[in-house]
């Protein structure tokens, strides 16, 4: 039952997103279609309004995306639907761990959409030497394979942050529909305030955590390895942390009853 819940799920977090990805295809293409024609005034012109069509556009990807997974869980789950949602034989667990897979799931795929997007604009032989260049320099400072994790270490960082954007929503959602009355505005509130506060403690852990290593070092205008490692573990560990925890809460209050409006 929960692959199914997931189907109707992704598909309503998604059948608005395949228009943004199309619009998002579109306005790529045109930019790189400009940037590699001879540069005209008028053309340099055109290329700047597409970039900025491409910035702007790239935005609202993510922003529309995390808006349509919170919609979601917040229409299926204490709107209208909501009646209809509680009364099909499924447990809660399944309802709410659905709605996180489809959410999951769709940051997953804007993310991809447009590291493509960009990589299609972008990645030209000039700038793919560009990039050769500043790996090589991190392998001259450290080593290939500390490099090679740096870089991975920085994906799964912004992976893990969108995810907990997304979280800290949910929770918010969660905390603030068991109260009766403005139950919007608590839950943007609560939202809020969740994720601002873990997200300066996660920069306090870090600091705390970098005092500890040799930072004053500098190779080749990058930081020791024992600090690069030492910041790039206690956020990624934070992260974990702050995620499963969103996830645990936001499930255990969400089981304890749905107020339904």
């Amino acid at each position: 039952m929960l692959k199914k819940l997931f189907k109707y799920d992704f598909i309503w977090i998604n059948k608005i997103m395949i228009i943004y990805y199309i619009i998002l295809l579109v306005i790529s293409i045109l930019t790189k279609t400009v940037e590699s024609m001879n540069q005209t005034f008028l053309l340099l012109i055109i290329d700047k309004i597409l970039s900025s069509m491409f910035i702007g556009c790239a935005i609202s990807v993510i922003i529309t995306t995390f808006m349509r997974i919170w919609a979601r869980f917040l229409v299926n789950n204490y709107k209208d639907e909501s009646y209809l949602t509680h009364t099909l034989p499924v447990t809660k667990n399944q309802i709410f761990n659905s709605k996180i897979l489809a959410g999951i799931t769709s940051i997953l795929i804007s993310t991809l959409v447009i590291v493509g997007c960009i990589a299609l604009i972008y990645l030209n032989a000039n700038n793919w030497e560009f990039l050769k260049a500043m790996f090589e320099s991190l392998v001259q400072a450290y080593s290939k394979f500390t490099a090679v994790s740096y870089i991975v270490g920085l994906i799964v960082l912004v992976i893990l942050e969108l995810f907990y954007i997304m979280f800290a929503g949910i929770l918010g959602l969660v905390i603030g529909h068991r109260s009766n009355n403005h139950k919007i505005l608590k839950s943007v509130i609560f939202g809020f305030i969740s994720y601002m506060v873990l997200l300066v403690l996660s920069f306090v852990i870090v600091g705390i955590t970098s005092s500890f290593t040799d930072s004053s070092l500098i190779y080749n205008g990058f930081p020791p390895v024992s600090t690069m490692k030492a910041i790039g573990l206690t956020f990624v560990i934070i992260y974990i942390i702050y995620n499963i925890s969103h996830y645990l809460l936001a499930k255990h209050l969400f089981n304890k009853g749905v107020n339904v409006e």
